[in-house]
């Protein structure tokens, strides 16, 4: 295939016309042009055919006033690899932008886009990434506001699923695990351009999938059906997407003491014993961290693709970064 130039790189893609958007807040404001711009400016800096022309000294804030890890490093390594800074604190606690000080979020974004050139914000409430870029100059990027969403890391959870499935149209996708997460939230409103045959829910029994996101799934004319055991959905699925059982601490600051649910019960645990008695074909996803419910004897087997989600999320994030720092 020929190579054009694309903003001064190199693509092996035909270039579109580029969607420009200030603020990456929620997955439910992004369009389908968007979305596939993403996608594919992240496979051609995984391959190779995209570069960074970004000026020298270029600086991103990463503010994470709850703890994290994947996202965090993922964000630090992305920015490294655009030829940028990452600055930041390891404990926002230790900030003067926080409640303590009573310095609002909408200050803190006054100051902080005077002095670098994107924020990068996580934060126990929702809306807070909303409220930080009201008064922000520069792009502000959500990675995760307590409940609501985080629509980078659905960004990187649909690229991973099209790459390793093909298509996502017409294909049968189960959630496993607690379905009120961030995540979900955001990747549901991402699958309603990718027309799936029907998304499939294992909740466990005391959590209800919430109805904004069934509401997502009927405006959609997306089929949606609960399950109460995940070997069903090995059986039955394209692809999985597993969460923590209990996501109850998602909201909760970084200073409390509260303690999710450890323990999922066997028939939301998916092992490599269920995987062989159901001659399961199913693709294995995780945003990760995970606790107990893919056990780690399913880690080197073909349906595990999980740690290579991670791998791509690398490439996913340069794209979001480079396309807010145009």
């Amino acid at each position: 295939m020929s190579l054009v130039m694309v903003d001064g790189a190199v693509s092996h893609r035909v270039p579109r016309q580029s969607v420009k958007t200030k603020h990456l807040l929620s997955a439910e404001t992004l369009t389908p042009d968007y979305v596939d711009e993403i996608c594919e400016l992240a496979e051609n800096f995984e391959f190779g055919f995209a570069e960074a022309n970004h000026p020298r000294g270029t600086a991103v804030a990463l503010l994470f006033f709850q703890p994290s890890t994947r996202t965090r490093l993922g964000f630090e390594v992305a920015t490294a690899a655009l030829g940028c800074h990452a600055v930041g604190l390891d404990d926002m606690s230790g900030s003067r932008s926080n409640a303590r000080t009573g310095e609002t979020l909408e200050d803190c974004g006054a100051v902080i886009s005077n002095l670098c050139d994107a924020i990068v914000i996580r934060h126990h409430d929702v809306g807070a990434a909303a409220k930080i870029s009201t008064r922000s100059r520069k792009p502000v990027i959500n990675a995760g506001d307590g409940w609501n969403e985080h629509p980078t890391q659905a960004l990187i959870d649909l690229h991973a699923m099209r790459r390793n499935l093909g298509s996502i149209k017409g294909r049968s996708i189960a959630f496993g695990g607690d379905p009120r997460g961030r995540t979900v939230r955001s990747l549901m409103h991402l699958l309603r351009y990718e027309l799936p045959g029907e998304v499939v829910f294992c909740p466990p029994a005391h959590v209800a999938v919430p109805e904004d996101i069934l509401n997502v799934l009927s405006m959609s004319q997306i089929r949606c059906r609960v399950i109460g055991n995940i070997s069903d959905a090995l059986q039955q699925c394209d692809a999985i997407m597993m969460a923590p059982y209990d996501m109850s601490d998602i909201g909760e600051e970084a200073s409390s003491d509260y303690i999710s649910p450890r323990a999922s019960p066997e028939s939301h645990v998916i092992t490599a014993e269920k995987i062989q008695e159901t001659d399961s074909q199913s693709l294995l996803f995780h945003p990760l961290p995970r606790q107990d419910e893919i056990h780690t004897d399913c880690d080197d087997l073909p349906n595990a693709r999980y740690f290579e989600q991670v791998r791509l999320s690398k490439y996913v994030r340069m794209a979001v970064l480079d396309h807010a720092l145009r």
